[in-house]
């Protein structure tokens, strides 16, 4: 089970419409809302990666391509230095 976190100087935040990601450092900002939301959200309460997948597998029954949809977003999120 892959354990994703932020990175270091990267903090979630919620708000009534979404989400924001922020890095302390770079200043980098991201919003977050829909399903981009619930997955920050799940990343930040410790949610690993497979448990991700099947909740949104639960949520989303007739979506083919969620893995695929998953890892694209967890890929960009490492690629703005996002998560760890």
């Amino acid at each position: 089970m892959e354990k994703l976190e932020y990175a270091r100087g990267v903090v979630f935040r919620r708000e009534p419409a979404g989400g924001i990601l922020f890095n302390i450092d770079t200043g980098n900002l991201q919003v977050t809302e829909g399903v981009a939301f619930g997955i920050c959200d799940m990343i930040d309460k410790g949610t690993n990666l497979e448990d991700i997948l099947l909740e949104l597998k639960n949520l989303y029954p007739n979506e083919k391509n969620l893995e695929q949809d998953l890892e694209n977003f967890i890929r960009e999120l490492k690629e703005k230095g996002a998560l760890a």
